[in-house]
């Protein structure tokens, strides 16, 4: 096999073999950095809707980063309904070339690697906005994002207590379990208030058609995670909720389009465009400023944006080629 078509095969327990959280937040936050000052090079995520639950799709995303050796795209079959029947709902990969011939150089598992850069930009987010000594998480929904958030946000600030809440008590109540054996003080919760209105930070990380975070519960300087809803068609948060916060987004043309329930604001006048104070990157660059008090009710939504994706991958690849992980194949195209 020579260097020209070797390719390497990424699953997602080799992902887990070569990164850690402290390295998920480094390189995401880089991402988010690039995106706000022009050096990643790419467009908002393309899908096509199929049928079946609301978000039911097929997501493409598409970056190239200047001074990453390898750019790419990821692709993803989102079903929602898979949390029903012990499946993931984002499967699909990430298919990497190199710059200096078009070289493919290797195909990544792009759920696991979805989950580990969503939960890390939610972290770097809650570490620029959220109150220092924020000790209480809120966590609404239960699956692997849910897991990935508590794991993420816990690294960045003193997370002491967890409130959980999802659809199904049973559930929550397994998760909080799970976390109470890590170490958690956590408690599970049958109405979503009751979940909320201690909270410091929190996290909605469902794929919810309608709003499962209401802006009437937001207790004082606390700050919010909106990152289950990638679709505009799909709200965890309603229109309170918006109107009450200081809101910032990862990546701007993004927002504008899909993020339903800031469209949604914005076109029926109950918000200005000036009300999204800009993106998280703005604020990582100190070009604008993110919470300016202990009262300020932040709130940072997330679409998952391209950069980041693109931004792991080549971190992970170049990890898992010099361990010697994945599975190294002959693929000539």
């Amino acid at each position: 096999m020579n260097a020209e078509t070797e390719f390497l095969l990424i699953d997602k327990m080799a992902i887990r073999q070569v990164l850690t959280m402290a390295d998920a937040l480094e390189v995401t936050e880089a991402a988010l950095l690039k995106t706000s000052n022009g050096a990643a090079r790419q467009q908002i995520r393309r899908t096509l809707d199929l049928p079946g639950a609301a978000g039911t799709c097929l997501s493409l995303m598409y970056a190239a980063l200047d001074d990453q050796p390898l750019f790419g795209a990821k692709v993803l079959s989102v079903f929602p309904d898979n949390f029903a029947h012990g499946l993931a709902s984002h499967r699909g990969g990430v298919f990497l070339f190199d710059k200096d011939h078009g070289r493919p150089a290797a195909l990544i598992d792009g759920g696991e690697l979805t989950a580990w850069r969503t939960a890390a930009a939610s972290a770097v987010a809650t570490r620029a906005l959220s109150r220092p000594g924020s000790s209480t998480l809120t966590i609404l929904g239960y699956g692997e994002q849910a897991r990935r958030h508590v794991e993420a946000i816990a690294d960045v600030r003193p997370i002491r207590v967890v409130h959980v809440w999802g659809r199904d008590l049973a559930k929550a109540q397994r998760f909080a379990e799970n976390l109470s054996a890590a170490g958690f003080e956590a408690h599970a919760h049958r109405d979503a208030i009751r979940a909320v209105r201690e909270a410091d930070i929190v996290c909605t990380t469902t794929s919810s058609e309608v709003p499962v975070l209401l802006g009437e519960w937001l207790p004082r300087g606390v700050h919010v995670n909106a990152v289950g809803a990638s679709l505009a068609s799909c709200r965890e948060i309603d229109l309170e909720c918006v109107r009450r916060s200081k809101i910032w987004v990862d990546y701007m043309p993004m927002a504008l389009v899909a993020a339903g329930e800031l469209v949604e604001a914005i076109e029926g006048g109950q918000i200005g465009g000036d009300h999204i104070r800009g993106e998280i990157g703005e604020v990582l660059a100190g070009a604008k400023p993110g919470r300016t008090s202990d009262a300020d009710l932040t709130l940072y939504r997330s679409l998952g944006v391209p950069a980041q994706d693109i931004e792991l991958a080549n971190l992970v690849y170049a990890r898992a080629r010099d361990a010697g992980r994945g599975s190294s194949i002959d693929f000539r195209l």
